[in-house]
């Protein structure tokens, strides 16, 4: 056993050293973003504040001003709707991209009184909102594909470097645990070993969710068609269906909640309104799991499909992204996430010590 001690130190060490700057992005960033609605509204008012009129501009002519101006966007999302009647409606457009490391997102949000665009800007852009670009950096590193692939390597590695973590104390996990281990506050060695493996332990089971659910989100990026660019349709083609209509006939079906609208920009994709049922039960179903689609022409009706009703595959991924996002009202469970997402970041810096600290001895 002292053997596989000894590889699991190296392996645990190296995975640490090659991974840890990316270990405490990931872990900050993340972070941030789940309290990303409470930190923008909060600081940033003007871009969710509206002068309220007498009259407002319908989300049908909205949807039409952002659609003339991303004439080659392949689908504009109503991503957002108001949380108040002077917040504005943010449009996610989804571009074509030119090669795989291409970002294709922008936002744009909308006044709905005066029809005027208060802010909009690429996702890897500083023009855009803070968050828009904090998300794509966490999510892709702002190169996409190649990104995401990045991403994907990383989850592995800190998933082996818990596995190796629990193999190097396994001895005192339960006395950990059970607040029996205490800092060692000796010296900076043995505090940042001390503090390095009580973060980790306690950390150890939410670690493993957050770094298993982003490996599972971008599992695909292994496979050589994931890295195939979507071929361009019909550019600056309009739905002829009433959005508004289409979002009013969504919310008379008993017990679901709209979240999102989804409109591709071709003529063979239908309008797709997604979001949740209140009974469902599995609050990991909860979110833009449920879509109900709309003939793009008519706005008629087609077909309503619940999350219950998907695959297994497609209702495990979905599980897997409300997991790693935590995006629950419930401030308990948020700090939890917050909690686990620094740890990353502390993990990274109490190691990088102590293998400095361990080369300066080794020297001397």
């Amino acid at each position: 056993m002292k053997k596989i001690t000894k590889i699991s130190f190296k392996i645990h060490s190296y995975l640490g050293l090659i991974f840890g700057v990316l270990y405490l992005f990931f872990g900050i960033s993340g972070a941030l973003l789940v309290f990303q609605k409470e930190i923008e509204y909060f600081n940033n008012p003007p871009m969710h504040y509206c002068a309220k009129g007498s009259n407002s501009i319908s989300l049908n002519e909205m949807y039409h001003k952002v659609s003339e101006r991303y004439p080659e966007a392949r689908q504009i999302m109503l991503h957002t709707f108001p949380r108040n009647t002077c917040d504005s409606y943010e449009f996610m457009i989804y571009n074509y991209q030119d090669n795989v490391a291409h970002n294709y997102l922008y936002c744009c949000m909308v006044d709905p009184y005066s029809g005027e665009i208060i802010k909009e800007g690429d996702f890897s852009s500083f023009h855009s909102p803070f968050f828009r670009w904090l998300y794509l950096a966490h999510y892709s590193l702002l190169i996409d594909k190649p990104g995401r692939l990045i991403t994907a390597i990383a989850a592995i590695a800190l998933l082996i470097n818990l596995i190796t973590g629990v193999i190097i104390y396994r001895k005192k996990i339960f006395t950990t645990l059970i607040f029996k281990e205490k800092l060692n506050r000796k010296s900076a060695r043995t505090f940042n070993s001390s503090l390095h493996r009580a973060i980790g332990v306690w950390t150890l089971m939410l670690n493993f969710i957050l770094f298993f659910t982003g490996f599972w989100m971008n599992k695909s990026l292994f496979l050589p068609a994931e890295w195939e660019i979507t071929p361009q349709k019909e550019q600056h083609y309009k739905v002829k269906a009433n959005i508004d209509q289409v979002i009013k006939n969504a919310k008379e079906i008993r017990n679901f909640n709209p979240i999102a609208v989804k409109i591709a920009n071709d003529k063979n994709t239908e309008i797709v309104v997604s979001g949740e049922f209140s009974d469902t039960k599995n609050p990991l179903y909860f979110g833009k799991g449920s879509d109900v689609y709309y003939d793009r022409d008519s706005g008629n009706w087609l077909k309503t499909i619940r999350i219950e009703e998907k695959t297994f595959s497609d209702r495990f991924y979905w599980m897997m992204k409300q997991l790693h996002r935590g995006d629950y009202d419930n401030i308990f469970i948020k700090i939890l996430y917050v909690f686990a997402g620094f740890s990353p970041a502390i993990l990274s810096i109490t190691g990088f010590f102590l293998w400095k600290r361990k080369g300066r001895k080794q020297r001397d």
